[in-house]
């Protein structure tokens, strides 16, 4: 670990916002644990005061030696709260994208070297419920901050506070930590579901004496297939639309634009957009993304799926 420069340790910004952000894992270590007595400890404080005093007064030995037994322990209770936060590793999980609106997941994993257990160990992260953990020796154990996704694009893992109040509830030490952790925000798909736009059909098996397609059988209904492939029967006896399924032949193919959402906002746009390409993708269609200054050929499947949101995601920025 560099050494700091003494501006920078003096600065009181380290003691609330922490170091600068890493894509390493953090060892949590003297210079990164930080110990202060709670209301708890300042309150046990001015008991032993009164009770030093009244020791004094009444000139009691017993008095003393209660009063001199209890603050050891207390010290020996900050030592303990340093120890068990003092060689913690925490390191970046696994994080998948989410969409605007719902909740992102940020997975950290704390890695215990040690031979002891780690007890009550607490993450806080602004507008997130904190978390508590405990860490076996020579473990790893997996905590999930949750996050609220508001708008598309990266969303940044802000300051993360590790902290404890182990053993005794009267110091509170903590260590705030910055890792270089983000995850991708997908724009919220409309929950308006439109027909797709007008596709055109591009032949997928062109082998010749292949007349027809191969009926496959049922599927559900999803926005955009054609009605000439409806089970009309089915729907007329009152069950959910199913469409007939065919391999072969002739594939339906979307071209998806921008200019195919006009009339609304850009960030409506791009919901729509959304949604046109995963129901595109949960029909099996193969489709393309046009948007100003991006062209994604046509494809399909979930690599396919994943780079049309992305781009999505951060169009424009």
């Amino acid at each position: 670990m560099p050494a700091l420069p003494l501006r920078e340790r003096l600065n009181p910004r380290r003691f609330f916002r922490g170091e600068k952000a890493t894509d390493e894992p953090v060892t949590l270590s003297h210079r990164r644990i930080f110990i202060v007595p709670n209301r708890s400890g300042f309150g046990l404080a001015l008991l032993l005061l009164i009770q030093w005093l009244a020791a004094i007064n009444y000139g009691n030995n017993l008095a003393f030696i209660l009063t001199f037994l209890l603050a050891a322990a207390a010290m020996s209770s900050m030592l303990y709260s340093y120890r068990n936060l003092s060689g913690l590793i925490v390191s970046q999980g696994n994080a998948s994208p989410v969409f605007a609106g719902d909740q992102a997941l940020f997975e950290l994993r704390f890695t215990n070297p040690n031979a002891w257990p780690r007890y009550a160990v607490e993450l806080r992260l602004k507008d997130a419920v904190p978390v508590r953990l405990d860490v076996p020796p020579g473990d790893t154990v997996s905590a999930l901050l949750r996050v609220q996704a508001e708008k598309r694009g990266w969303l940044e893992l802000d300051t993360v506070t590790v902290s404890t109040l182990f053993p005794l509830g009267i110091f509170y030490a903590w260590s705030p930590i910055n890792l270089k952790y983000r995850i991708l925000v997908y724009p919220s798909p409309s929950r308006e579901r439109l027909p797709f736009p007008r596709s055109e059909g591009e032949p997928v098996d062109a082998s010749p004496g292949r007349a027809c397609d191969e009926f496959r059988g049922f599927r559900a209904y999803h926005a955009g297939d054609p009605f000439k492939h409806i089970h009309w029967k089915s729907l007329a006896k009152g069950h959910d639309p199913l469409v007939k399924h065919y391999a072969g032949g002739e594939t339906e193919v979307l071209h998806l634009s921008w200019s195919a959402t006009e009339g609304i906002d850009a960030e409506a746009r791009l919901g729509r957009l959304c949604r046109w390409v995963l129901d595109a993708e949960k029909a099996g269609m193969r489709y393309s993304l046009d948007l100003p200054g991006i062209a994604i050929a046509v494809d399909r499947g979930a690599s396919h799926c994943r780079k049309c949101l992305q781009s999505l995601a951060l169009f424009g920025s």
